[in-house]
């Protein structure tokens, strides 16, 4: 988020929301206090009197004033000397501030990250799934063309000057003039209508080139990726405004040789022509080149239905007849235009195929090319229209429905305006004296004098295609992701509470002292509350702004602690004032009225009671938490046993065999497990003391502080202490585990999909030479030091219908899987039979053969070693084109050695019900020819180190340039690929920024907790360590006593949260495997990569050494100073 925007948009909403929250609360306090008198007055009704009556007294005007003015000078004249109070006391307990400070803060920071990650997040995936989109809209008139051209100009520099007014509107960022497709007035995407209106199509260019006579300028592509609107190539013309600000930047993303003109200006001086680089590579052509002559065709005229017969004859032009079976037959009367003298500035990469309304891949020129009589031309033949461009960043993320909405107000208020119009009499058609609301058309008076002209536009919007996708992905999408952070949630909840509990608890005497001097129970009241509440706001304040700035560099996560350049993604992720009103009500409304319920429980115990430090302790339900590890410890067996496979007499469907209760089970066993694992074992680790005390007692080195040891960890604050060191441990270590597994998975998948550094894919097959010979053309093309040659190169080659069984007749298709093999292809220990892959590779050399799942059933599961006699199976047809299968006469015995889940590069399907043999086998199979030059429209490349920075940019560039060749069908780099599997949290978007998140900011806080609350507690022993020098205590022993009591209850503390987060990790792959299965359902996908937990012991080493450091340096900070005291007044309990 830039300042700009923290500025402008977040501070003022905080500001509001923390003057409305202050509003309410004493709003609250207001009515509970009004509701308390009305009780009062009507309580004798109520609750009648049975004893002695009361007398009653008089009303008077006087007392009324007098107890008002009481309470006003109590409430309101003593707020700058209770202020004063509260500040002087928030000093000198700095370390209670501190703990009050800190669990606002981060339950502030956690809260606020968590609302603002999903408007990013939304905003971000807008962002993505429009990226294919240089326009947002396209504005058309709203009328066609006829005699009286109502609402209608030929005059294009009059129609592209409606822009201006357009861009005035803040929902919009950018607009242009643009010739191309026709006029789209229909009621829907899918209104019959939308395929007649034709664009602008390319019919011969000629230049100084001979490759422009190799140019198909059809495009069938145009139909299979959308509605059979037209298959050639279209062109279009831009005028001044698309080529700068955000249009321009737009289109600049495509370029892969040469610059997009940055200005009409510069457009306008070169001529320039921008091509796709399927057009520039099968030309020949390149940047700088020149074009002598483009013809292009426009329509004149549209028939259909029975004018059809009609425009044969009327039709003086070309005739262009269009029949489809999904809509009715057309016949367009077409003819062309030419342009000269152009220049190639550009040449852009065809990306994937998007909304089809303005349909794909053009060819882009500038309009100053044609003359004013072209354009003239173009105008009435309804071929100029405006593309605008929105700001993106506006559109509400918060629902689909929102968003869909903001845009039908967009076209909504651009097309009509509502208006009151008197209302007739339908029997008489006279006035009735009344008025009706109707929308009629809006005109723009575009022009001066008598040269205005009234426009009236049609809006097409082209984004709500893409929010109709995303309706139900992105539900998806947030529930997942609000799940996933429930325990970061949930502990920063914790960390405030605990965090007031031990600053209150410090403040029991305190408040009883006041007592005894005067202090009434309503200005000590005020005096606490506003201490929270004052330093409660500046934690909420800071946690919300720096969540607010740093939630983009969240959203930029490509892998668990890898993030992005800035320039990768840009969100504006600004909360609403519900949101930051619910974050305000949420952290420091919580910790008003909880702290204000603690000060009144302060308040009505006795004095001495208070001064005595006496407290009631309630006894935890010990059965409910044992009941909640129960289930926890349930989800954890039952993931594990799916995980593996099965385990004695469960299979890999687990304990729970129902579908609906194992998915419960799944989704809520980790916090099951989390939570109550840590009640159960924070008891434990606050008997660190007395665990260790048995296992090294016998040690001189606590031999003369074992008596002091026989009561440690029996206190409450120690034991929530061990409890908060248990849930921040058990987060990190959920985190840590569950990212870096992420990470290793999106590698592991990326590997398995791509196959190689380079998979390239042709559209005929090609020999190894010929495949190496064009990807060398683009290495130098590109020129590049990072890759200079080709390290190795392979292909499978895939035989049908495959081989026969020569014992059971059974028929399987075939991989082939070529020597040398091992060196390109990235083959993952789980696709094979064992985890070594040379060793597999020499098997498949030596004539093994390994089974796909389906094939394996087919064989009945052959046992390792187990032979098979194959030959080559042909397909052969009777006289009545009857298919069967013919072996060939070459037999070959291949065994067994264990099952393929994939083939590097394919899918698991396709390797499914398929066996995999090895060069000798194929080669056996048809003969051992001498000269056998296999080909494949498949190739993949080894090219370079992945490991060096250069590689990664190098790849993406040859990538590029190969999809630019017309042989060319597909180029994919490993690198792209990975990105695109990072960028999407694997199967789950976004996953790898939360557990981002989780992990710093659980470290932060059990780092934080360590001191913060550590120093509380050793604080109110003060009194005991006194007690401990007064018998005669050396404060040697003293710090040895603290030190090694509290160093156990922490170290078995973190044994055992880690321990618990481990559990919780592998507890979390049913919770990622339940919503895997959901998204690759919606999405089509499959990730065979099973989900192997790694272990990150660095992190979790470094983590637990920070908390190791802060509580040392809090134990001889806190323990010294209580050393340094003065022992009397420490035992009087000054």
């Amino acid at each position: 988020m830039n300042i700009e925007s923290l500025v402008t948009k977040v501070l003022p909403t905080m500001l509001q929301a923390w003057i409305f929250l202050a509003i309410f609360v004493v709003f609250l306090i207001s009515t509970r206090k009004v509701a308390g008198r009305f009780y009062f007055l009507i309580r004798p009704i109520i609750e009648p009197s049975s004893g002695q009556k009361k007398a009653k007294k008089d009303f008077s005007i006087e007392d009324m004033y007098q107890d008002w003015y009481r309470s006003f000078r109590a409430r309101w004249l003593s707020a700058p000397n209770n202020i004063s109070m509260a500040v002087k006391s928030a000093w000198r307990g700095r370390e209670r501030g501190l703990a009050i400070f800190a669990g606002v803060f981060l339950s502030s920071l956690v809260i606020t990250t968590v609302l603002a990650y999903a408007v990013g997040l939304n905003q971000a995936f807008f962002a993505f799934s429009l990226d294919g989109n240089e326009f947002d809209a396209k504005v058309d008139f709203q009328y066609d063309p006829d005699a009286d051209w109502k609402g209608r100009t030929n005059d294009s520099a009059l129609w592209e000057s409606l822009c201006v007014e357009i861009v005035e509107m803040e929902e919009f960022e950018d607009c242009g003039l643009v010739f191309g497709r026709q006029g789209i007035r229909v009621s829907g995407f899918f209104d019959s209508g939308f395929t007649t209106p034709q664009p602008l199509n390319v019919q011969s260019v000629t230049g100084g080139s001979s490759g422009w006579d190799n140019v198909s300028w059809d495009f069938p592509e145009a139909s299979e990726n959308g509605p059979p609107i037209n298959e050639n190539r279209i062109i279009r013309f831009y005028g001044g405004g698309v080529w700068d600000g955000e249009l321009g930047e737009r289109h600049a993303k495509s370029v892969i040789y040469g610059s997009w003109p940055s200005t009409a200006a510069d457009a306008e001086a070169n001529r320039s022509i921008v091509l796709p680089s399927k057009i520039a590579s099968t030309a020949g052509v390149e940047v700088n080149d020149t074009i002598d002559t483009l013809t292009f065709s426009y329509v004149l005229d549209t028939y259909e239905g029975g004018d059809i017969d009609i425009g044969f004859q009327e039709c003086q032009a070309q005739l262009e007849f269009v029949t489809s079976e999904d809509s009715a037959p057309v016949l367009f009367c077409k003819e062309s235009l030419t342009v000269t003298d152009l220049t190639i500035s550009a040449i852009y990469e065809e990306g994937d195929f998007g909304n089809p309304t303005l349909l794909f891949h053009p060819v882009i020129v500038s309009d100053s090319v044609l003359s004013e009589e072209q354009k003239t031309t173009l105008m009435q033949n309804d071929h100029g229209y405006l593309g605008v461009a929105l700001d993106r960043t506006q559109i509400p993320t918060s629902s689909t429905r929102a968003a869909t909405s903001w845009l039908s107000d967009i076209r909504e208020d651009l097309e009509s305006v509502r208006t009151d119009v008197d209302t007739l009499d339908p029997a008489t058609g006279e006035p009735t004296g009344d008025t009706e609301s109707v929308l009629l058309p809006r005109e723009f008076v575009i022009g001066e004098g008598a040269g205005a002209v009234a426009l009236s536009i049609e809006y097409n919007d082209i984004v709500s295609g893409t929010i109709t996708f995303l309706n139900i992905f992105l539900g998806i999408i947030q529930v997942f992701d609000y799940i996933l952070v429930i325990p970061i949630v949930a502990l920063s909840f914790v960390v405030l509470l605990y965090g007031l509990v031990l600053s209150l608890e410090q403040r029991r005497r305190e408040v009883a002292i006041h007592r005894v001097i005067g202090g009434t129970e309503a200005t000590l009241s005020r005096m606490m509350v506003l201490e929270i509440y004052a330093i409660g706001s500046i934690a909420w304040a800071l946690g919300f702004a720096l969540a607010s700035g740093a939630v983009e560099i969240v959203l930029r996560a490509v892998g668990f602690l890898r993030f992005t350049d800035e320039g990768d993604i840009s969100v504006d992720p600004v909360l609403s004032f519900g949101s930051t009103f619910a974050v305000a009500s949420l952290t420091l409304g919580a910790a008003y009225f909880y702290g204000k319920r603690r000060t009144n429980d302060f308040l009505n115990i006795e004095i001495d009671e208070g001064v005595r430090k006496v407290s009631r302790e309630r006894v935890p339900n010990y059965p409910l938490h044992w009941l909640v590890f129960g289930v926890g410890m349930l989800s954890y067996v039952e993931s594990w046993i799916q995980s593996n496979g099965g385990f004695l007499i469960w299979g890999s469907s687990g304990i729970v065999s129902n579908f609906i209760l194992n998915a419960v089970l799944l989704l809520l066993g980790p916090f099951f497990l989390w939570i109550g694992g840590a009640l159960v074992l924070s008891r434990i680790g606050a008997s660190g003391p007395q665990i260790l005390n048995r296992m090294v007692g016998w040690s001189p080195a606590i031999s003369d502080i074992r008596r002091g040891l026989s009561g440690s960890g029996s206190s409450q604050s120690v034991s929530r202490l061990s409890l908060i060191m248990m849930l921040t441990l058990s987060i990190v270590t959920l985190a840590a585990v569950q990212g870096h597994t992420g990470t290793l998975v999106d590698e592991r998948t990326t590997s398995a999909q791509n196959g190689a550094d380079l998979q390239v894919q042709f559209d005929s097959e090609l020999s190894e030479s010929e495949a190496m010979s064009l990807v060398i053309q683009s290495i130098q093309t590109v020129d590049d030091n990072a890759i200079t040659d080709i390290d190795s190169m392979a292909s499978v080659s895939y035989l049908f219908p495959g081989v026969l069984d020569r014992d059971s007749g059974g028929v399987y298709s075939t991989w082939v899987l070529f020597d040398g093999h091992e060196d390109t292809l990235i083959w993952d220990e789980q696709a094979i039979p064992g985890s070594n892959v040379g060793k597999m590779a020499e098997d498949w050399r030596q004539g093994a053969y390994t089974a796909g799942d389906g094939a394996r059933d087919a064989l009945d599961r052959p046992a390792t070693g187990s032979a098979l006699n194959i030959s080559i199976a042909n397909l052969v047809f009777d006289e009545l084109g009857i298919p069967s299968v013919e072996a060939s006469p070459t037999t070959v015995t291949v065994n067994y050695a264990g099952r393929t889940d994939w083939i590097p590069g394919f899918s698991a399907a396709e390797s499914d019900n398929s066996i995999v043999i090895g060069e000798s086998t194929y080669m056996g199979l048809i003969g051992n020819p001498t000269n056998y030059a296999h080909t494949s429209d498949r190739w993949f490349f080894e090219l370079c180190n992945q490991e060096e920075g250069a590689c990664k940019d190098a790849l993406e560039a040859v990538s590029a340039d190969l999809r630019s060749k017309g042989s060319v069908i597909s180029a994919q780099d490993w690198s792209s690929a990975h990105e695109s599997n990072e960028r999407n949290g694997g199967l789950v978007f976004g996953t790898p920024g939360l557990l981002s998140m989780m992990f710093v900011v659980a470290a932060l806080a059990s780092v934080s907790s360590a001191f913060v609350f550590l120093s509380l507690v050793l604080s109110q022993r003060k009194r005991e360590l006194a007690i401990l020098q007064a018998i005669g205590a050396s404060p040697n022993q003293v710090v040895r006593l603290v030190l090694f009591e509290i160093m156990s209850i922490l170290m078995v503390s973190m044994v055992l949260g880690v321990a618990l987060g481990l559990a919780v990790s592998e507890s979390f792959n049913g919770f990622f495997s339940v919503f895997g299965f959901i998204f690759q359902l919606f999405l089509g996908q499959s990730a065979p990569i099973d989900r192997d937990l790694i272990w990150p012991w660095f992190e979790l080493i470094v983590v637990n050494g920070l908390v190791l450091a802060a509580v040392v340096i809090s134990l001889l900070f806190t323990t010294r100073r209580a050393l340094d005291s003065d022992l009397a007044t420490v035992l009087k309990g000054e």
